[in-house]
């Protein structure tokens, strides 16, 4: 008899006797271009411990190796033991992130990457602030987070 295994996120929740996969996904529409405020911006969402290479192997929440690479990688023992690791890939444009399809559905419950793009924007901001010897100004409106600098 073949023992159940979780499914991939496409469904969550249910059990199945098929091997359990959750599948990489890339997201070329978000680009992080600077490494240095990447790695600052995933410590301030609690990622401390980032591996750094080139084409470091992901490994799903098992332990298997995937065929996807990262330049960048947050390994699983730092997120969750139900997790996958982690990566972001080295473009022409900058890092993009890699994650599982898992991962993406229950990393801060679904808000990893909103909430990674506000982090990383906080940090971009922050660096133009003391560039121009300016001052920051945060708005919240709704869903929406305004930062201005005023020099």
């Amino acid at each position: 008899m073949r023992a159940m295994a979780r499914t991939s996120a496409a469904t969550s929740g249910f059990w199945s006797s098929e091997p359990a996969v959750s599948k990489y996904l890339a997201y070329p529409e978000i680009v992080f271009k600077s490494r240095e405020l990447l790695l600052a911006s995933l410590a301030d969402l609690g990622f401390l411990e980032v591996e750094e290479g080139e084409e470091l192997a992901l490994y799903g929440y098992e332990g298997d190796r995937r065929p996807e690479s990262a330049a960048l990688v947050v390994r699983r023992r730092y997120i969750g033991s139900a997790s996958n690791d982690l990566g972001f890939r080295l473009t022409s444009d900058g890092y993009i992130p890699v994650i599982s399809e898992y991962d993406q559905l229950t990393l801060s419950a679904g808000q990893f990457l909103p909430r990674l793009r506000v982090a990383y924007a906080e940090r971009v901001v922050e660096t133009l602030r003391k560039r121009v010897r300016g001052t920051l100004h945060r708005i919240t409106e709704g869903n929406v987070i305004k930062l201005r600098v005023r020099y």
